[in-house]
């Protein structure tokens, strides 16, 4: 097989054989670092803007997949990674985590740990820098989201010296979790128990939410160094062994998934509000908590092979019988997702449930997942049969069309909407007042206000006004009475009723926004 110079397309077999375009092509010396930077590193950057993922690994025994996902499959390697791999972050300007200093033969996985942390330590530390904020001193206290006052209700830390202050502007936590899929029995590689105790269930979740393993552990890390140990720990108890065609194959699935939960923090400060509050009301400030989970799946699969050629007998047989008979589940789902035809004809029955393979891999084969595969093939002639099924395998793949979402919490996911509904809004009041003149607007709506939530601001040391003139303050109760009282004799003749809907429509979604921000809070 060879790369044309598009370096997106495959030809096999000759000048005659047949040809497959993918979104990129990399031969076989292709250095690990490139692989990862061309192909893996924007799923990593687009999970940690909240959208989940899922990197999986697809091809015959001995092609290379683990090698790719894992690098040296050793966990003693694995281990030296964990200690010696990264000596520090190199700052290359671009606002993430920088270029690490890691391993040659580093695979997918150590690369894109260490991305990770590396950038969401990076965005600790600006982030606090902003408001002034030492993180290295400062600790969460446990105080159960105590709501006493704005200090209480963004959830409190506590400095070195044990003083109650607001919670640190962005946090985040990590967890891994280490799966074996050995026959159609599901292992926990990182439980304390013994893989042979294990009961583990799948559960299916309602639409649109993923299958889970009930009793599956996930371990909180607080670094790429940990989360490498646990790589290495599971790793020693995954099953391998010795056939004719690889000397160290996996006879089992991997899946490792890595959890992250973002928490950002934004504290608003009303000027109107803190003359108030200097006068014995008012709140003075409002915060606004914003919520993101995402995963990333990375899934070492089990090489296809053929009993004549890997020569397996025995429990090795069996092994091989129970991988093949996953992948052909695998390909079916592939294909009831790719294939135009059935998706032109409306609704397809997808054959998840067939496999617990597949159910495993709901969310990434046509959910809510950015998802790669990566097919490896052998470059030798005498395996040129299996390398061009894999390719037609991935040829099917690439058809899939997933529909990925950011992870946020329905609250902050609300005041996103919300928000958006009042920059629209305003635009279009913007408009009315560039078409008919400034008195139109002018009654209920100021031009710096306007232009502020135009630009996506929000109303922060401006009051709204009502269709009278008065300052609409922060009792609901007004502003509702603000927005009925929009009549159309605030307003031209011509422009009264719509003008009088868009404002209205401004000032109850400003008030949504506000209320789904303070129910945030709570």
């Amino acid at each position: 097989a060879g790369a044309l110079p598009a370096t997106k397309t495959i030809q096999i077999g000759g000048e005659n054989g047949p040809t497959f375009t993918f979104d990129r092509a990399l031969a076989g010396q292709t250095s690990q670092r490139t692989v990862y930077e061309s192909s893996v590193a924007p799923l990593v950057r687009a999970c940690l803007r909240g959208y989940n993922a899922t990197v999986l690994a697809y091809g015959q025994t001995g092609s290379g997949k683990t090698f790719t996902i894992l690098g040296p499959n050793s966990g003693a390697a694995l281990q030296d990674e964990a200690t010696h791999g990264a000596s520090h972050y190199e700052n290359d300007g671009d606002g993430r985590g920088g270029d690490v200093i890691t391993s040659d033969n580093a695979g997918v996985i150590p690369r894109a740990l260490r991305e990770l942390f590396g950038t969401l330590e990076a965005r600790k530390v600006r982030a606090s820098k902003r408001v002034g904020i030492d993180p290295s001193t400062w600790q969460r206290d446990d105080l159960n989201g105590s709501d006493s006052g704005a200090d209480g209700a963004a959830g409190g830390v506590k400095n070195a010296s044990n003083e109650e202050k607001p919670a640190l502007p962005f946090e985040y936590e990590v967890r891994v979790q280490f799966l074996e899929l050995y026959g159609e029995e599901v292992r926990d590689l990182l439980s304390a128990r013994g893989l042979e105790h294990q009961r583990l269930q799948i559960r299916d979740g309602g639409p649109n939410v993923e299958p889970e393993v009930v009793g599956a552990s996930e371990t909180k890390v607080g670094s790429a160094e940990e989360a490498l140990l646990c790589l290495a720990r599971g790793s020693l108890r995954r099953v391998t062994g010795a056939t004719a065609m690889n000397a160290e194959s996996s006879r089992s699935h991997a899946i490792m998934s890595v959890v992250i939960e973002q928490t950002k923090t934004t504290v608003h400060v009303n000027k109107a509000d803190m003359a108030e509050e200097a006068g014995g009301g008012g709140a003075g400030a409002q915060i606004e908590v914003e919520e993101k989970c995402s995963k990333f799946h990375f899934v070492d699969l089990a090489g296809s092979e053929r009993q004549k050629r890997s020569q397996a007998e025995g429990k090795r047989l069996k092994e091989g019988i129970d991988i093949n008979k996953g992948l052909l589940v695998l390909g079916n789902v592939i294909s009831a997702l790719g294939d135009p035809k059935k998706q032109k004809r409306g609704k397809t029955f997808v054959p998840y449930r067939d496999s617990k393979l597949t159910r495993l891999l709901k969310g990434s084969l046509g959910g809510n997942h950015k998802t790669l595969m990566v097919a490896c093939v052998s470059p030798s002639s005498s395996n040129l049969e299996e390398s061009l099924n894999c390719l037609r395998y991935a040829n099917r793949a690439k058809n899939i069309q997933n529909n990925a979402v950011v992870n946020v919490d329905a609250a902050s996911r609300l005041v996103a909407e919300l928000r958006g509904q009042v920059q629209t809004l305003a635009k279009e009041l913007l408009r009315i007042h560039d078409d008919h003149g400034e008195n139109v607007v002018a009654a209920v709506f100021s031009k710096d206000l306007l232009k502020n939530l135009s630009s996506g601001g929000d109303t922060l040391g401006l009051s709204l006004p009502d269709a009278k003139g008065g300052k609409v303050g922060r009792n609901p109760a007004k502003r509702a009475d603000s927005s009925s009282s929009i009549s159309e004799n605030d307003a031209t003749p011509k422009e009264s009723g719509g003008y009088a809907a868009v404002a209205a429509a401004a000032v109850a979604a400003q008030e949504a926004t506000d209320a789904a921000a303070a129910a945030s809070k709570e």
